[in-house]
This record gives structure tokens, sequence and C-alpha cells, in this order.
């Protein structure tokens, strides 16, 4: 028992310690509790600055982990607390901006901020005058941005239209937009040709194939459907080339009007910078009505949709499943046009682009595609109609009406004659 005593004393101590000895020091380190205030909640602690990691990201010279950093913040504080999160966007297109490679990302990241954040105090300095910048930090970034940009050869070519065109803000960059879809089919009217063509004879040849799917099934139907192609002469993979062909240059068209899209702020087109865009309805936060051809417009988004949906629909089918599923793809694919546009906020100025080639789409496949089906449909139905309107018309028993009585003494003697020869 005395052997264990000192050692009782040791635990007793630890624990004495270990519930005592934090108050106590506790109580060292701080200042007393004025009386009355035992009752009352103790005060939150200053913050620590949320942007202070990035910051030191940024002295280090770690120019992708502090936009990292700034992102994250960004998608941490979003609906919590959006101050810091608009001054992590502002800082970010900040330091992004003193790369010449980072114009780009700065201008998506304050175009965020006026878009996300407009009440901010962020987003109001981006239109603060400073001595460098007398239209503000947003409009000094999108001056650099255009001044790069007017070196490309794919920029000279819609300012030349714009020039072209009288470089009238109510027409001139709208028109422009319209004669480069223009030139665009034109362009690539031989290919699209030969498309179509693919096309018809697929169309031509579907009826045989759908003899075939009755008869064959699996790898045999495959090997039956190549030698029925092969013995006509089509080519399933001709239609693919041409569309094929056509990226490169539609791609580029897509960059030189990207490039080309701080310079449509100038622009309007009918409705588009009229007076109708001062008291527009906000529509998925945003106006519904674009105050130029750089922001996004509803109705011109709503009117491409709709002509998008009527380029899918014009493509013929061969039968009424066929013809229903091609349908509800039309739609489903046009609601997500709508969706991811506005989205994304395209600007009107590019919408407006393939709304036009959408016309001169849908005018070529009614051309080339559409209108010879429906004539070789009526030209299939015509011949079998004929024998029909000329045949007079019968009885019930199957006679005509007119000369039922008549008709019957030549079948009775066609029916004697053999008779006659047999007997005989």
């Amino acid at each position: 028992m005395r052997r264990l005593f000192p050692l009782t004393i040791v635990l007793w101590a630890m624990v004495f310690f270990a519930v005592y000895g934090r108050p106590r020091a506790a109580a060292q380190g701080t200042p007393q509790t004025p009386p009355g205030a035992a009752g009352r909640p103790e005060a939150p602690a200053a913050p620590a600055d949320p942007l202070a990691r990035a910051h030191q990201l940024e002295q280090d010279g770690l120019y992708q982990d502090a936009l990292n950093e700034y992102n994250r913040i960004v998608r941490e504080q979003r609906k919590a607390r959006p101050e810091v999160a608009a001054e992590a966007l502002y800082s970010a297109g900040r330091y992004a901006a003193t790369k010449p490679t980072g114009l780009d990302q700065a201008h998506q990241m304050w175009r965020q901020l006026r878009d996300e954040f407009p009440k901010t105090a962020a987003a109001r300095r981006l239109t603060t005058p400073t001595d460098n910048m007398p239209d503000g930090p947003m409009a000094g970034l999108e001056k650099r941005i255009d001044r790069r940009n007017s070196a490309d050869f794919r920029y000279k070519m819609i300012d030349g239209l714009v020039k072209a065109t009288g470089s009238t803000p109510a027409f001139s960059y709208a028109l422009a937009l319209i004669l480069l879809a223009v030139a665009v089919k034109m362009l690539l009217l031989p290919l699209t040709k030969r498309q179509y063509a693919s096309m018809r004879e697929m169309q031509r040849m579907q009826p045989l194939v759908n003899d075939l799917k009755k008869k064959f099934k699996g790898q045999e139907l495959q090997a039956k459907t190549m030698e029925l192609y092969k013995l006509h002469g089509v080519n399933p993979l001709a239609g693919c080339l041409p569309a094929l062909l056509q990226m490169p240059f539609l791609i580029g068209i897509y960059t030189a009007i990207r490039e080309y899209e701080i310079a449509f702020a100038h622009g309007k087109f009918l409705w588009i910078g009229s007076g109708l865009a001062k008291g527009s309805p906000e529509f998925m936060g945003q106006s519904a009505i674009a105050r130029n051809l750089a922001q996004p417009d509803v109705p011109l988004l709503a009117l491409y949709c709709i002509t998008n949906y009527v380029t899918m629909r014009m493509t013929p089918a061969q039968d009424p499943q066929q013809q229903q599923s091609q349908n509800m793809m039309a739609l489903m694919t046009s609601v997500i046009f709508f969706w991811m546009f506005l989205s994304y906020k395209w600007s009107s100025a590019f919408v407006l682009y393939w709304l036009a080639l959408n016309l001169f789409s849908i005018w070529q496949q009614y051309e080339y595609v559409y209108k010879p089906h429906r004539e070789r449909q009526l030209s299939a139905v015509e011949p079998a109609a004929a024998p029909q309107r000329a045949e007079p018309a019968r009885n019930g028993a199957g006679a005509p009406r007119e000369t039922a009585g008549r008709t019957t003494a030549p079948q009775a003697s066609a029916r004697v004659r053999p008779r006659r020869k047999r007997s005989r």
C-alpha cells in the first residue's frame, strides 16, 4: 500500500491539472470578466482574411495555383458570402490580366462578376473610373483585348464587312453577320449538294432495306444490306465526309465572331438596342432583350430554336415510327440549345449568325431533299391510281353496274369453248 500511495497522488495530480489547469491558464492570459457580463455571450473573434492564401500564392508567383484558389473560394462562398465570392472574382481577374495570355480568362471572370454579383462592391468597382482607366477597369480590359484581336485576319474579315456596310450601329453589324452567313453557304454549297445527294440515295434505298429487315437478322442482315448498297452503287458514308470537311471552316467562323464580340457591343438589330431593352423584364437572371449584339437576347434565341426545329423536321422519314422519333428528337434538341445558349450567355451576334445559316439551310433542304422526296412519292402514287380511275364502277357482285347482265354472256361463252373442243 505504501508503494502505491505515491502513484495514487501522481494520478490525482494529473486529473486535477487536466480539469482545472486550462481554465487557470486561460484566466492568466485573458482579462477578468467585468461584473454584470457573466451571462452575456462572448463576441466572436474577427474572421481571418479568406483571400489570404490566394494572395500569398500570388506573391510566390504560382499563377495557376492562385487562380485555382480564387475559383475554390467562389464555389464555396457563392451563396453563403456573396461579397467574398465577388472579391475573389475581382482579384482573380485583376491577377489574370497581368499576364498577356490571361486577358481572355480575366474578361470571363469579370463578366461572371458583373452578371452573377451585380450589387456587390466588387462589381461596382468594375465601372469606377481610375487614373489609368477613365472608363473603369472592365472597359480598359476590353480595349486591350480588342486591340490585340484586331491584328488577326479573322477579326479583319468581319471588320471589313462592317465598314463595307457603312459602320452604322443600327444595321451594319447585323448585316455583316448575315452577309457572312451567305458567303459561308455559297462556299460550302458543293459539299452541301453532295451531302443532300447522299441523303436522297439513302431515302431511295430505305424501302429495300426494310424488306431485308423482314427476312434477315443480325450479321446476315448487315451483309445483305451492304450487298444491296454495292449493287445499286450507294455509299452509306458518302454524306459524312462533306459534313466533316465543313467543321474546320465553321469552327474558324465561330472563332472570328468570338474575337469580334467586344466590338459587337456597338451594334443593334431591330428590337436589340431599342427602347424596349431599357424596361425589359428579367429571364433566367438576365435581361430578356439585349442592349447590344454582345449580350444574349431571348426573342432572337427563340427564333433560332424554331428554325432549328423546322430544319430537323424537314428531313423526311420512311415510316411513321421513325418520323415520330425524329420529331421528338428535333423538339428535345431545340429545347437543349435554348437552355444551353442562355446558361452560357452566348452573344446575340453569334445567335444571329446561326439564325441566318438556318434560314438558308431550310431553303436548301427544301430544294434538294424535301421537294424531290415529295415528287418521288407523288410519282409512285399516280401510276397505281390511274387504272382505278379508268375502271368503271362495279356493283356488289364485282361486275360493272351498267352492263352487269351483258358481261355474263362472254364469260359463259368463254367457259363453253373448251367443251366444244372436247365434243369434236
